[in-house]
């Protein structure tokens, strides 16, 4: 018989535990004895919590510098200028050829290049800007919240657009549960879910307009003062709320800012305080006491003995003040910032850097300490979260919209398909396949970067595609400029070199060459 067995042979029984290890991340020892872990037990509590969280990461994002840097470095490196779709048509699955797979995808491309400029409602940004502000809205706020329109053909017209397909951004704060509804189970903090936990719908505050807006409390408002937007209409998304899923059954998004909003906040208010010290400091005012005499002797009435005696509340750079009998001045010296302020604060802006996902250097934008191989090493590092944000931004976002898009332009027709091809319904994944072209990463060493590359490609460990794609670029477009630039680049090359102009003209003004040739002629 196999296993553990006692000594008259029969298997010896696990069911009784026997005494091991306590381990002190679940136990109340010191040093962490008092750290119960603080939880959230409703969807009120999480909502209130939610609610505060916002308001305090909008206020860092809108006031410290710190916070912006983080929220540039991440915005601009994940979207940056905007993310471009390259439509990739899988010609052999939908039984057409390689080249009309190509033309139809230049026409795709050509209805998208006019879709983005009518892309916002308001007709206020560009689709690369909403790309940009839903980015930085996502890391400041926690989500994003754009809502999908479709104009009537009568103001369409009437604005000169091409498409009736429009997009709206509106602030997260928006979307809250109505006062009437905090006791239906089925709706948690303003979005109403299916018994499965998928998003149903959106209530977004949308009260009227009142003189008495200043003060309306959006918590307190009734599901009348409030727009119920369903997620989808059939296959076609009406709300675009996204945020990065943290843990299991989230509903609403969290800030980037979450982990480390006290380092951001204190930071920064240290940072003030010596700055004003130092302001202070600087002001250095004279104060001019005289101590002769004696103090006068106090009234016999009630009467307070500093009445008459002036006070100085505020002081002015090389201001020379006057004070009573027998005070003597003090000189304003500073004797801050202590000597280990820099180190110190160089530790906390990397701990708030850690908190971001990146490196130091690119939250304080010091490179002061930086080599070629550190920085290298920090910006593949770093790089794994923008490519990890623009990966999921572009299937959660632009992808969606590409396709909305590019049903309308089929429906118009701005774009015709092959009537031998599957219907565009019948294969919408298909003809709607594309990827995404981010703005490129910039070069710490160019030569050893792009030597890199070249032995890349010359050892098929990368395609001329993913090459240009890292640099921005679009292969197709760049190999179409290159064939159209090859017969100027080899005129210039078969060309002669030009002279030197001073021994290619003689004293006259007049070539060599041509002097003698005219003597020629003339004999």
């Amino acid at each position: 018989m196999n296993g553990l067995v006692d000594a008259t042979g029969r298997p010896i029984s696990t069911a009784r535990m026997v005494p091991g290890a306590s381990r002190d991340a679940g136990a109340f020892r010191d040093p962490i004895s008092g750290w119960h872990g603080p939880q959230v037990h409703s969807p009120q509590a999480a909502a209130r919590e939610r609610t505060v969280m916002q308001r305090r990461a909008g206020d860092l994002a809108a006031n410290d510098w710190a916070a912006g840097s983080a929220l540039d470095a991440i915005s601009m490196n994940a979207v940056g200028t905007g993310l471009l779709p390259k439509a990739t048509i899988p010609a052999d699955m939908l039984g057409i050829s390689a080249e009309e797979a190509s033309a139809i995808g230049k026409r795709m491309e050509w209805a998208w290049s006019r879709w983005v400029l009518e892309s916002d409602v308001r007709g206020m940004c560009h689709f690369h800007d909403l790309q940009l502000l839903g980015i930085r809205s996502m890391l400041a706020q926690g989500e994003l919240l754009h809502l999908a329109l479709m104009l009537d053909e009568r103001e369409r017209q009437s604005l000169g657009r091409l498409f009736s397909f429009a997009l709206q951004a509106v602030r997260p704060q928006r979307l809250q549960t109505p006062a009437d509804l905090q006791t239906d189970p089925a709706v948690r903090d303003g979005v109403r879910m299916s018994s499965s936990g998928r998003p149903e719908g959106y209530y977004i505050a949308n009260p009227a307009a009142s003189p008495q807006d200043a003060f309306c409390n959006i918590e307190a408002l009734s599901s009348a003062d409030f727009s119920y937007i369903p997620t989808r209409a059939a296959h076609r998304r009406l709300v675009f709320h996204l945020f990065r899923h943290e843990t299991e059954e989230q509903v609403r998004g969290v800030t980037t800012f979450a982990k480390g909003i006290s380092l951001f906040r204190n930071l920064s208010d240290a940072l003030n305080y010596e700055l004003f010290a130092q302001v202070i400091a600087a002001t250095f005012p004279v104060f001019i006491a005289t101590e002769s005499g004696q103090p006068p002797l106090p009234q016999a009435d009630d009467g307070d003995e500093n009445e008459g005696a002036e006070r100085y509340h505020e002081v002015r750079p090389g201001g020379v003040y006057y004070g009573d009998l027998n005070q003597k001045p003090y000189p304003l010296e500073s004797k801050r910032p202590s000597a280990n302020f820099t180190s110190f604060v160089e530790i906390i802006l990397r701990a708030m850097a850690a908190s971001q996902g990146i490196p130091y250097e690119t939250l304080a934008k010091d490179y002061s300490k930086t080599n070629y191989s550190s920085m290298r090493a920090a910006l593949n590092e770093a790089w794994k979260l923008y490519n990890y944000y623009r990966q999921w931004f572009a299937r959660s976002y632009c992808q969606p919209i590409w396709e909305m898009v590019m049903e309308e332009a089929v429906l118009r027709g701005y774009v015709s398909l092959p009537s031998s091809a599957p219907d565009f319904y019948a294969a919408r994944e298909l003809w709607c396949n594309a990827s995404w072209i981010g703005p490129a990463r910039g070069f710490v060493d160019p030569v050893k970067e792009i030597q890199a590359v070249v032995m890349a490609l010359q050892h098929n460990l990368m395609t001329y595609g993913e090459a240009w794609g890292e640099r921005g670029g679009d292969w197709d477009e760049g190999s179409d400029t290159i064939l159209h630039e090859a017969p100027k680049l080899r005129r210039i090359v078969e060309a002669k070199p030009a002279q030197n102009p001073v021994t290619a003209t003689g004293r006259n003004g007049i070539a060599p060459e041509s002097a003698q040739a005219d003597e020629e002629e003339k004999a």
